[in-house]
This record gives structure tokens, C-alpha cells and sequence, in this order.
């Protein structure tokens, strides 16, 4: 079942938002976490996330004006990845050490 984005809150008195550039197209794998669109109001622009792995479905389009709350694309994590396209690696590098300023 796919799972739906929906428009955060931007902030406590913003109730409409305007969708700015998609960085991934419909039909396009996306992975969990991963920045696919902007949202814009008069105070501030978001990035909204992918909340799942899989193949994204847009359903509005950039400059349209939508209300807080509303869904502008879903995600199927059920959908098979397509050939060519990697995992990315979940694990990290890990941290470089500090200097210590005192020595």
C-alpha cells in the first residue's frame, strides 16, 4: 500500500503552501529520507523527505498552491527496485577526531 506525503506545517499561522522544484520525477525509485521536494510560504522553504524507500508518485504540480495537510505524492515501498539502481549504504563513517583546542 502506498504511503502518502503530506504537506507539513511550516510554522504555527501558515495554512498554504506553494510546491517549489521536485528533485525526483514520478516513477522514480527514492530512498527513505531522501529530499524530493521543496514547500515555500511568505515565512520560510522546506525540503520534504521521502518517508519510505520505493517508487514515488507525484500528484502536484511545482507552483501549485496546496493547503497544510494535503497530499502531493505517495510512495510504494512495496514496488521492486528498479535494475541499475543501488542501495545506499545505511552504514556511516565514522566521525573524524577532534582537536583539542587546549593542546
Amino acid at each position: 500500500m502506498p504511503v502518502q506525503i503530506s504537506i507539513p506545517s511550516p510554522g504555527e499561522s501558515i495554512t498554504e503552501v506553494v510546491i517549489g522544484p521536485w528533485q525526483k520525477s514520478s516513477g522514480d525509485w527514492v530512498e527513505k529520507d531522501e529530499i524530493i521536494v521543496e514547500i515555500e510560504s511568505d515565512k520560510v522553504t522546506l525540503e520534504v523527505p521521502a518517508p519510505e524507500s520505493g517508487v514515488l508518485q507525484v500528484l502536484a504540480e511545482e507552483g501549485a498552491e496546496k493547503q497544510v495537510g494535503e497530499v502531493i505524492a505517495t510512495v510504494d515501498p512495496n514496488a521492486e527496485r528498479p535494475a541499475g539502481v543501488a542501495a545506499i549504504a545505511t552504514a556511516s563513517a565514522p566521525a573524524p577526531a577532534r582537536k583539542r583546542w587546549w593542546l
